[in-house]
């Protein structure tokens, strides 16, 4: 895991543990070793957000089975992206996390939206339903449509912390 922050911007980066033999310090192979990327902002008290712009799991990346049974799930690799930005605002003081499930017009959105209440998000309002107007400000900070979802940072810390604790103890 690697994180950067620029002010209250943010980026994790989930890199595989090793490359393949001669691959390591090649050019073009950086790209192929990250296999998750998350983004956002931290804006602190008096706002006390957590604001998750995206998370990118890029199965694709994942190699063979041996890869698979060590991470678990891909699933659980967007946990960990979470969590670790979920940390980074505890200690800035923040209480609220909030995102956009992204709605692309495809049969995955619905489901995306379902995740996301099982991991302890409430929806709060479908952008993109509402006439111009009301969702513009909306659009601006999400660049997209869908459902925005909040959540109670220190429910989910409490929720998932055990779950990334026991996932770092099988290590």
């Amino acid at each position: 895991m690697e994180t950067t922050t620029f002010g209250p911007f943010f980026k994790i980066t989930a890199r595989r543990l090793s490359t393949r033999a001669g691959e390591e310090g090649r050019p073009g192979t950086e790209d192929a070793d990250v296999i998750g990327e998350h983004d956002g902002f931290i804006a602190p008290p008096p706002f006390g957000i957590l604001h998750m712009d995206s998370m990118r799991i890029y199965n694709s990346r994942v190699r063979g089975d041996d890869e698979k049974s060590t991470m678990r799930s891909t699933f659980g690799l967007s946990i960990l992206l979470g969590a670790t930005s979920g940390l980074m605002a505890h200690e800035a003081g923040c209480r609220k996390v909030e995102l956009l499930s992204i709605d692309d017009g495809n049969e995955y959105a619905p489901k995306l939206v379902k995740y996301y209440g099982r991991l302890g998000f409430k929806a709060v309002k479908e952008v993109g339903d509402n006439g111009f107007f009301e969702d513009l400000p909306h659009l601006l900070v999400w660049g997209g449509v869908g459902t925005r979802m909040d959540g109670d940072l220190q429910q989910l810390l409490s929720k998932w912390g055990g779950i990334v604790r026991k996932q770092a103890a099988a290590r």
